[in-house]
């Protein structure tokens, strides 16, 4: 008897070690991961923008950027990493480990647009990201060059007809959201310009103050407008804009349901752990209570946003619903 019992033994206890190894190991990965949110963060945390420097987008984030650093007493930088109509950079976020030292800044394209203009995205933008916070929303301007002789849309409009497929507008790029605004405008009016794409705001800009296009819609034009440059003559909008009542929105300019609305956010890898997703939301939501950033981002002309990750996720989700019609209705296909 005794030699049956005992070459049963040995395997026993290797069964038996096996399970309290492997019990110890996991023991000790939740207690190594539970100490890891609770040093969050012990080292520089990077927010991939997927524009080039200078826009809105650019400056909205590394406002935060700053602001995050002293909250969180770790270095906070910000990475442009721009094209593929801000596919690139979302995918790169997407596919990075979720322990929150790559923070996405979520906006109108990536998390609007692009879900309804793209047949197949590399990233799904509600699976794949999880937002931590709004910063500020943002309208768009439609601006001309002041030597062209229109006061209003409507004067606008008839000059575009009477030159019949002579000029054009311009945009950041093909199919964001000032493109499709412009293109919601081109149609709705029949004003038969064409689309001119640039690589960013600027250059656009550049080329309207040269009078070399007819219009575009802008968020960032607002300054030029105030130095004389350009002539604003409505907002993308179906009120008027708070940071600019006297500028007339698209619906007393005769379109009504005309709302082109962007919103600037940050986002992480959806698996990011909650605790770690919780303290960058008390961060952000600190940060948007500051008088001096909220001075800072309605000089930019944006209207500070807040609230907590369940409110900042829905308010992403309404997004990328809003923006289905409009890119059905104006027939923009991607690059």
């Amino acid at each position: 008897m005794s030699r049956s019992i005992r070459p049963a033994l040995p395997g026993h206890v290797s069964r038996l070690s096996r399970i309290l190894l492997l019990s110890c190991a996991t023991l000790l990965a939740c207690g190594g991961a539970a100490v890891a949110q609770d040093n969050y963060p012990n080292r520089a945390i990077r927010i991939v923008v997927p524009f080039t420097p200078g826009g809105n987008a650019d400056l909205v984030s590394r406002l935060y950027a700053k602001e995050l650093t002293d909250v969180l007493g770790q270095a906070v930088q910000v990475e442009n990493r721009p094209g593929g109509a801000t596919n690139i950079g979302a995918e790169a976020v997407a596919r990075s480990a979720p322990d929150g030292y790559t923070l996405f800044l979520l906006q109108g394209t990536s998390h609007g647009i692009n879900p309804s203009l793209y047949a197949k995205l590399s990233y799904d933008p509600l699976k794949d990201f999880s937002a931590v916070g709004l910063l500020a929303n943002t309208t768009f301007y439609l601006v001309v060059n002041p030597t062209l002789p229109v006061n209003n849309v409507r004067e606008l409009v008839a000059y575009a007809r009477a030159n019949p497929n002579k000029l054009s507008f311009a945009s950041p790029g093909n199919a964001s959201p000032t493109h499709l605004a412009g293109e919601m405008l081109n149609r709705r009016a029949e004003m038969g310009v064409q689309h001119v794409p640039y690589k960013g705001d600027a250059p656009a800009i550049v080329d309207l103050i040269a009078n070399r296009v007819l219009f575009m819609f802008s968020a960032t034009a607002l300054n030029f407008v105030k130095q004389g440059k350009l002539k604003a003559l409505a907002v993308a909008d179906t009120k008027r804009w708070p940071l600019e009542p006297g500028i007339p929105s698209m619906a007393e300019a005769g379109f009504p349901n005309f709302e082109i609305l962007s919103y600037f956010g940050l986002g992480v890898p959806a698996l990011t752990p909650a605790a770690i997703q919780d303290k960058l939301n008390a961060a952000i939501v600190e940060i948007g209570k500051r008088e001096d950033t909220r001075k800072r981002l309605t000089d930019m002309g944006l209207v500070p946003l807040g609230g907590n990750r369940e409110e900042a996720n829905a308010y992403v989700a309404r997004e990328i619903e809003k923006w289905r019609p409009i890119v059905a209705g104006v027939g923009v296909k991607p690059d």
